[in-house]
């Protein structure tokens, strides 16, 4: 066959490993060489070059289609990763006891690189199956023995991130960095987990190696259009509360795809001149997914979530140049209020004059030096805090970037989540409606899904408030006649009660969803042992369910805080803590 034709094709061995059944002897022998070559030349990416054959079946009713396994709790007891596992130990133990692979002659000895490749493969198994503490004592093994390699030092990092230590995993991938400083990759990693980490000053330091060194590097990255970048920077900001900040950056990035729309017209006439039709088509899918591309749709949905988050709380809105209310405080307070003004207005003053004579003596010094090449002029930032921006209608600005979201990303669950959330803030019952049957097509089983129908339904029933679809008898009749479908027919009670005994019968259920169901238990229901219940859901899952993260973690972790006590009589939260410890013995900061 084509092995025999082409036996040095890497494409041939690979997609054989596609083909074959993962249950028969044959594709355990494939799988058994393809492994050993790559160990022997210390190729990195071999374990995520391996699962993409964690393939399981899904049956959408009528339908059954292949999908790839993600969370680690499917990945762990997936055939394919037990085989990898078994034969990647028996790798080791082979290699660490004769410097041999189980099946070699006995004359073959490998040099001690193998070995370490074998380890690092493992270590990657170990983080596939969120194993993070068994994979941080192999890649210490690894290196331990060649302190030189950076890929080593990048796993490390992303196990100690996903094991909820970031601040470690930044110190770890800075490590790394150091090691060579001309590799822009690594170096953009450490700027990523720096921001993470909420290290703003030492990341804006990392990623000006690779900037303009004249003028802001900010700046010089706004003007390559670096979205990766400003999502992390306003991710930071949003973390430290600054959400007029972190609305700037995401509304940089939107700005970015605007221009790309409009650059788009110059294109056209290019291509029919030059006659470049391949391009041209693909600049027509392209411009076709613009709206629905993944930076744009995050810098969008973040957006979003400020402007309703301001809507919700206008105390966030701080003025600082606004005076108190001095007829409120007493003549002392009075007093000492006047003179902090007074004193915040002086600094503020001098700052603006200290700046203005930089600007002229770096001015003169241009001028000066005339043989000197000269520099672009800095641009002044007229509004750094983003106080526009937050000064802007919140619920126009969420109604439009929702819109957009819905129109050309149609299939993504969280745009339809976010145009339920901006409608029924805005009074608008059947598009919110709308939205829940939309999430309900994508995925019935999503705990964002059932949380809106739970608060539908309670806005439903105890409200018939003036505005919005309220008033209107057309709207009311589609809303009772449609509505009840997305709940089967039950009452809300009813609804929650078959919700409550599906998770408690699945053992697998996400820990969101469990959350979610606990909360409208605790919102909804009503007599001494709801709050028990609610708090068993979470607890009785031993947190061995599917998308437990550090994320969704301390999301349990929050609302655990409003249950009490459990009947052994501890606190859920701490007996919620030592299943998190147990899960993440890296986690921090809960």
């Amino acid at each position: 066959g084509l092995a025999n034709t082409y036996p040095r094709s890497n494409a041939i061995k690979r997609i054989r490993l596609t083909l074959l059944p993962p249950a028969s002897d044959e594709f355990r022998s494939a799988l058994d060489r393809y492994c050993q070559r790559k160990i022997i030349k210390g190729v990195p990416s071999l374990g995520w070059d391996l699962s993409s054959l964690y393939l399981m079946e899904r049956n959408d009713g009528e339908t059954t289609k292949y999908v790839l396994a993600k969370d680690p709790l499917d990945i762990e007891n997936h055939p394919v990763y037990l085989q990898l596992t078994a034969l990647v130990d028996s790798y080791i133990a082979s290699l660490a006891s004769s410097d041999a692979f189980p099946n070699d002659d006995a004359a073959t000895v490998h040099p001690p690189s193998t070995l370490l490749w074998a380890w690092y493969l493992r270590a990657i198994l170990h983080e596939q199956s969120s194993q993070h503490a068994r994979g941080i004592a192999l890649i210490d093994k690894c290196i331990e023995h060649t302190p030189t390699a950076v890929d080593f030092y990048e796993l490390k990092s992303r196990l100690l991130e996903k094991g909820g230590d970031v601040q470690r995993s930044a110190d770890v991938i800075d490590a790394g960095r150091d090691l060579d400083h001309q590799d822009r990759y690594i170096n953009n990693q450490a700027t990523r987990t720096l921001l993470r980490a909420g290290r703003m000053e030492e990341a804006r330091k990392r990623i000006s190696l690779f900037t303009r060194h004249e003028g802001n590097p900010e700046q010089n990255l706004y003007d390559m259009q670096c979205s990766w970048y400003e999502l992390e920077v306003a991710d930071c900001y949003r973390r430290k509360g600054e959400l007029g900040r972190s609305l700037r950056k995401y509304m940089a990035v939107i700005k970015h795809y605007q221009d790309f729309h409009e650059d788009q017209f110059d294109f056209h006439m290019y291509c029919i001149r030059k006659v470049t039709l391949r391009s041209y088509c693909k600049l027509l899918k392209f411009e076709d997914e613009l709206w629905g591309l993944p930076h744009y749709g995050k810098a969008a949905e973040e957006t979003i979530k400020i402007h309703l988050q301001m809507a919700d709380h206008p105390s966030l809105m701080k003025n600082e140049d606004e005076e108190p209310d001095y007829s409120k405080m007493t003549p002392a307070e009075r007093k000492k209020a006047k003179n902090i003004a007074r004193k915040k207005k002086k600094a503020k003053a001098a700052a603006a004059a200290g700046a203005s004579s930089n600007d002229n003596k770096n001015n003169n010094d241009k001028n000066n030096n005339g043989n000197k090449k000269k520099s672009k002029p800095h641009i002044i930032d007229e509004d750094p805090e983003g106080k526009e921006l937050l000064a802007l209608d919140h619920l126009e600005e969420a109604k439009k970037y929702a819109a957009i979201l819905v129109r050309h990303a149609p299939k993504r669950l969280s745009a339809w989540a976010l145009q339920y959330d901006v409608s029924i803030r805005r009074g608008k019952m059947l598009m919110a409606l709308q939205a829940l049957f939309k999430m309900k097509a994508i995925d019935a089983k999503d705990h964002r899904l059932f949380t809106r129908i739970v608060d539908f339904s309670q806005k439903l029933s105890s409200s018939h408030t003036s505005g919005g679809d309220q008033g209107n008898v057309i709207a009311e009749g589609v809303i009772s006649s449609e509505f009840p479908n997305l709940m089967n027919g039950k009452s809300l009670k009813e609804f929650l009660t078959s919700t409550v005994e599906g998770v408690k019968a699945d053992e697998m259920t996400d820990l969101p969803m469990r959350v979610a169901v606990a909360r409208a238990m605790l919102v909804a229901g009503s007599g001494s042992n709801v709050a028990l219940d609610a708090s068993s859901l979470i607890l009785d899952s031993k947190l061995n369910v599917r998308c437990v993260t550090v994320e969704t973690c301390r999301e349990a972790l929050k609302f655990t805080e409003s249950i009490g006590t459990t009947k052994e009589g501890g606190k859920v939260k701490e007996l919620l803590m030592g299943l998190i410890m147990t899960k993440f013995p890296f986690a921090k900061d809960f």
